[in-house]
């Protein structure tokens, strides 16, 4: 069965097995909860996450609630992937985000591999039985004497398995194992994964490799960052551990959110002088106990001059939790105003709590580029009044 979602929202009414009520109660990208109305069937409800993931045996897509292209060029923007255009797209229109990263990225990698598949040295720790390279002293000691072959050898191979094209084919390869593509798409990704045949595939992680980048490698660059989004994207197990049965690509709504609000706030401020910490590590108390981590954190020297929280919520009320989060912050950097940054107008614009004064500002992230940059830089304006920011100079 296929559970068709939107960001946030949920469905009920669902016959679901024990096998796939457990997978969802232990998978934290979802919540799974008893139907109020119907006895003896289920409501799951997505969160903060979009795309698509196979879990206990049901098929569950979640869209996004900003149109596809948007998030696209959102997650092309965090990536500094300045190359990414809308307009030779022939997949703009789709609204399946799976298919849409998917075309991009093998758009990338047949440009990529186009001009011919990169090559380098890399290091290789074998058993020979000649000489190649160095012995390896270390491993040999360990081993009986009376057993001189193999030789344990450390050396130098020149070769085409290096890692930007195993991340190309980890990201092809977990791409083919959705299985929820077009007939032409999975078509071209069986050409890639014949293409990559000799390489070694990357597997999901949430940290995948980073590559060094030089001249010779310049060329890979979109279809590396784009990879390292596919298999951070899969990097989940809904069905325990080493399991393949849960294929999955899901987009973490709320960090795109974070990145690109945070690193456009940054962009504005750092030219006035000011240095922009995001996710600045600190504690709330002077025993050092108790950890905090303000999402933006606003630097005049070392004075801190501003600090701003990012929420994406679209719940059209505002959190006592919220208010609770930026009072604290207020107090401990002994400021007198902490802003709440929310992708929709807030219900109001500020709260006063006792001497403290929280704004509530909005960033529409679904905006197109041109006047999302303008939103932020009115956003890191109310943050940063002396610095006296003007937008309309900026634009």
């Amino acid at each position: 069965m296929t559970i068709e979602l939107k960001e946030w929202g949920a469905r009920g009414n669902l016959e679901l097995g024990a096998d796939a009520v457990r997978a969802l109660a232990n998978a934290k990208q979802f919540e799974i909860a008893p139907d109020r109305e119907v006895v003896g069937r289920w409501c799951v409800s997505a969160t903060r996450y979009v795309g698509v993931a196979a879990i206990g045996g049901h098929v569950i897509r979640v869209a996004p609630k900003i149109p596809v292209h948007r998030l696209f060029e959102l997650l092309t923007h965090t990536m500094h992937l300045v190359e990414w255009r809308s307009e030779a797209a022939d997949w703009e229109v789709s609204d399946d985000l799976i298919s849409v990263i998917a075309a991009s990225f093998l758009d990338n990698a047949e440009r990529a591999l186009g001009g011919g598949m990169l090559q380098g040295y890399v290091t290789v720790t074998d058993d020979l039985y000649s000489v190649r390279g160095r012995i390896d002293f270390g491993r040999l000691s360990g081993r009986p004497r009376e057993l001189p072959l193999p030789v344990a050898v450390t050396y130098d191979d020149y070769t085409t398995d290096v890692l930007e094209n195993q991340l190309l084919a980890g990201a092809g390869r977990v791409l083919l194992r959705l299985g929820m593509l077009t007939p032409a798409l999975t078509r071209r990704l069986r050409r890639l994964e014949f293409q990559l045949v000799d390489i070694t595939p990357t597997r999901p992680s949430v940290s995948p490799a980073e590559v060094r980048w030089t001249r010779l490698n310049a060329r890979y660059r979109s279809a590396v960052a784009l990879a390292q989004l596919i298999l951070q994207s899969t990097a989940f197990d809904f069905e325990g551990e080493g399991s393949s049965r849960g294929s999955t690509l899901l987009v973490n709504m709320d960090r795109v959110f974070e990145d690109v609000v945070g690193r456009g706030i940054d962009q504005a401020l750092s030219p006035m002088g000011l240095a922009v910490d995001l996710q600045h590590r600190a504690h709330l108390d002077y025993e050092k106990r108790i950890d905090i981590r303000p999402d933006v954190v606003v630097f005049d020297g070392s004075d801190v001059v501003a600090v701003a929280d990012l929420k994406n919520k679209r719940t059209g009320t505002l959190s006592t939790g919220d208010v609770y989060q930026a009072v604290a912050y207020a107090t401990r950097y002994r400021l007198p105003e902490v802003s709440l940054i929310y992708p929709e107008p807030p219900p109001y614009d500020e709260v006063i709590v006792g001497e403290v004064r929280v704004r509530l500002l909005s960033v529409d992230i679904s905006l197109p580029p041109v006047e999302r940059q303008r939103a932020v830089m009115q956003v890191a304006e109310a943050l940063a009044p002396k610095a006296r920011l003007s937008v309309a100079a900026a634009f």
